[in-house]
């Protein structure tokens, strides 16, 4: 089952795909505090994927953080996951990373990982609007 972190601080946080698609659209500005931000390989093919994507951005937002290949061990849990729970293989490899690394994740997309055992998702709370947005 997905859990949501609970409150104090989360050392190691794994990003997903949404929350960096949302800063680069000035949806909502991701800023990560203190905490340590990883992403995987597949975020960042998915990124350079999207339809008019400017490399540069992505090159510069992802620059600051860890970026994590996927492994044998990810990639045949992310299988697993894919078989028993029926998870598009990107998700599947991003939850199988978090799980695999012991990561909390961070996604808008909380109904994708529902039902995962062990994975634990970070609360909304670490992005907020653009500060043209902020009152």
């Amino acid at each position: 089952m997905c859990r949501p972190a609970t409150s104090g601080t989360v050392g190691d946080l794994l990003v997903d795909t949404d929350i960096f698609i949302d800063h680069l659209r000035g949806a909502r500005r991701f800023r990560p505090g203190q905490l340590t931000v990883w992403y995987s390989v597949v975020t960042r093919t998915e990124l350079f994927a999207g339809r008019g994507t400017e490399e540069r951005p992505v090159e510069e937002l992802l620059a600051p953080f860890h970026e994590v290949d996927v492994t044998r061990a990810i990639a045949e849990r992310a299988g697993r996951l894919g078989r028993t729970r029926g998870l598009c293989m990107p998700d599947a490899l991003i939850a199988a990373t978090a799980l695999e690394l012991g990561l909390v994740l961070r996604t808008r997309n909380r109904r994708d990982f529902e039902g995962i055992d062990s994975l634990v998702l970070m609360a909304v709370d670490i992005v907020e609007p653009p500060e043209d947005q902020v009152r």
